[in-house]
């Protein structure tokens, strides 16, 4: 072996990994963030229906997953309401329109509607509740249609990952 082999094997560089986030309390403005359906066979999509958002596959292996382009990355900001999150998708924040329907929409302005308080239990699973007046406020996946949009219960819960930077 000659010595650049050995600094080549030395070098270590930093991969992106998108890890379960296991405590409400690791997520910070400004991390980055993809919600999967408790299953772990969909995440939300970067596509915006009219009413909800579209599912795309992911592959998960032990606590972390494989993303697609298709895979909507959420930056995370601060709400206008106390410990709540904004969720930055790029072109707006997600939001529960304020109605009585299953809705999840994205719009320009940061109100009450776009931002989501965020707990997550022993099991990984989040409960992702925004706080405006919309009577369906909590941000589930519905697998028979496989959408994620805002209910007021009865789908599937969703779990939070994060992306890291892992040394390899």
């Amino acid at each position: 072996k000659d010595e650049a082999d050995d600094t080549n094997e030395s070098e270590t560089k930093l991969v992106k990994v998108w890890e379960i986030c296991t405590d409400e309390a690791d997520l910070a403005v400004g991390d980055q963030i993809v919600l999967v359906a408790s299953s772990n066979e969909r995440a939300l999509s970067m596509t915006q229906n009219s009413n909800n958002r579209a599912a795309t596959k992911i592959v998960k292996e032990d606590d972390s997953i494989t993303i697609n382009d298709d895979v909507q990355i959420i930056t995370l900001e601060e709400g206008v309401v106390e410990n709540t999150f904004a969720f930055n998708v790029g072109t707006g924040y997600l939001y529960a329109p304020s109605s009585s329907s299953n809705h999840l929409k994205t719009h320009a302005s940061l109100d009450e509607n776009s931002c989501w308080y965020i707990t997550i239990d022993e099991s990984n699973v989040a409960s992702i509740v925004a706080q405006g007046e919309s009577e369906k406020n909590t941000l589930l996946y519905n697998p028979t249609n496989k959408i994620f949009s805002c209910y007021a219960s009865a789908q599937e819960p969703l779990m939070i990952y994060k992306l890291v930077e892992v040394e390899k």
